[in-house]
């Protein structure tokens, strides 16, 4: 079996996969025949900032057909390995080249491990004054053109996982799986980025934003109120989280840690050969199902850590199961919006303070696209504060629009749902991608003739009514 392994943002040395290529190899069976020789490790530039992830796409369909399709056998494929951004990249790769005939596709297997498959939080951040600085000390750039992809509600991940709803890869004998951790390696905490110590992620990457289970709704603007148009699911896939598995690093890094003695290593080789090891759809059914349960157990065991600090303070954190909402804001003349608000709502009055506390963890908007806003909310507060006999079972989403008044405005508008219908559209560990499309009102006034050629000093003219 011939592997190729893509490596994630920021790397400029091979190193970064460890002793992960020769473990995996090491622990294969016999009849897998996995060789050091058939090992190929990326080396795409993610440094450059003028690079995107649709020029690595392109020189990833390069560097396959030149050095991996010579080395395989008629009706042959090869699996795929990636770590971060390296998921991202495979995808687009497949999508770009593959999406009409993916029977066609030489990839058997895609495991991809902690992949920021909806972004990260931390690529805004990236990109920031000090992350220049630090990496122009270092001789590098800091790859701005990857970041603009990985940052949450970028319209390229948007495009590309609204692409992969209706693709369907199983069918096509491409098997996807998601590996991945929420364990914080403290060691990695930074004070000033709150983030690389977040709930629900590995230090990089949020669970909700690595998972390829995920969905699509699109809400409607009719008068005050918002009607579901759309709702997609993508095709159910195999996904698990790992105990102890931290982003990066020697000690629990998803990657990194394999082969370090010592090191509290997650068990990433026994579940990378269980995903090799796929043949069929049973087998993959088996996997999903396989993964799921140790999901459970994962999260279960690492609800709550206690971690001891200098003079014997002991510091325990908790960690629930999260979602992300990745909000999408447009009018129904295809205008992206950027001034807005939105508010999620709860209640017989359906009012945003009848939201449990604690519920509402982050909110980023995207720097490119102000119309995209991302939410990370906790699921488990959600799903205990619902049960309450005084809330109704009520939710729902109020979106209020600027400008609230002129010759072009836009007027509020609400979805007055509830709780149970909201479960079947977002779930813990998951990412749902929201589109908002607001009617965009327009007056007769914005555009007038007359026949009067006395001079006059139209700056008073009424809107008048909406034009149909």
């Amino acid at each position: 079996m011939i592997v190729v392994f893509i490596h994630g943002w920021s790397v400029s040395n091979t190193d970064t996969y460890g002793e992960l290529p020769r473990s995996l190899a090491a622990a294969a069976p016999p009849d897998m025949n996995i060789k050091i020789a058939h090992l190929h490790l990326a080396k795409y530039i993610s440094f450059a900032d003028a690079v995107t992830v649709d020029d690595l796409a392109r020189g990833m369909q390069y560097a396959i057909e030149t050095e991996v399709r010579p080395q395989l056998a008629a009706g042959e494929k090869f699996a795929c390995i990636t770590h971060s951004t390296g998921g991202p990249v495979a995808r687009t790769w497949i999508n770009q080249f593959y999406r009409e005939h993916m029977d066609r596709c030489p990839v058997s297997h895609l495991v991809m491990l902690a992949p920021a498959n909806h972004g990260s939080a931390l690529a805004q951040l990236g990109k920031g004054s000090l992350a220049r600085m630090k990496f122009f000390a270092e001789g590098v750039e800091p790859g701005v053109g990857v970041l603009n992809w990985l940052e949450l509600g970028s319209e390229q991940g948007w495009q590309l996982n609204l692409d992969w709803l209706s693709l369907s890869p199983r069918t096509a004998g491409l098997y996807q799986f998601v590996l991945t951790g929420q364990y914080i390696d403290r060691s990695f905490y930074d004070n000033l980025n709150s983030y690389t110590g977040e709930a629900g992620s590995d230090g990089v990457v949020r669970v909700a934003a690595a998972n390829m289970n995920y969905g699509l709704v699109r809400l409607v603007q009719a008068g005050a109120s918002l009607g579901v148009a759309e709702y997609r699911n993508a095709e159910k896939s195999a996904f698990g989280i790992l105990p102890k598995a931290a982003h990066s690093g020697d000690k629990a890094g998803i990657m990194r840690s394999v082969g370090v003695p010592g090191a509290q290593t997650p068990p990433t080789v026994p579940w990378i050969l269980k995903c090799l090891t796929v043949d069929s759809a049973v087998s993959y059914q088996a996997r999903i199902a396989d993964l799921a349960a140790l999901t459970d157990t994962t999260q279960t065991a690492e609800r709550k850590e206690t971690v001891k600090g200098p003079l014997l303070i002991r510091r325990q954190f908790k960690t629930s199961r999260y979602c992300m909402l990745v909000f999408r804001v447009r009018d129904d003349r295809g205008q992206m919006l950027t001034d807005y608000d939105i508010l999620l709502t709860a209640g017989p009055d359906y009012d945003p303070n009848h939201l449990p506390p604690k519920f509402f963890v982050d909110r980023q908007r995207n720097g490119l696209h102000p119309g995209r806003l991302t939410y990370y909310v906790d699921c488990d507060v959600m799903s205990e504060w619902m049960q309450r006999p005084q809330l109704q079972n009520k939710f729902g989403i109020r979106v209020a629009a600027r400008p609230e008044q002129g010759f072009v405005h836009y007027e509020p508008a609400s979805l007055e749902s509830t709780f149970a219908a909201f479960a079947n559209y977002f779930a813990p560990n998951q990412t749902l991608m929201i589109e908002i499309i607001m009617r965009r009102y327009v007056g007769q006034g914005v555009f007038r003739l007359t026949s009067d050629l006395t001079p006059e000093d139209f700056r008073g003219q009424h809107t008048g009514p909406e034009l149909a």
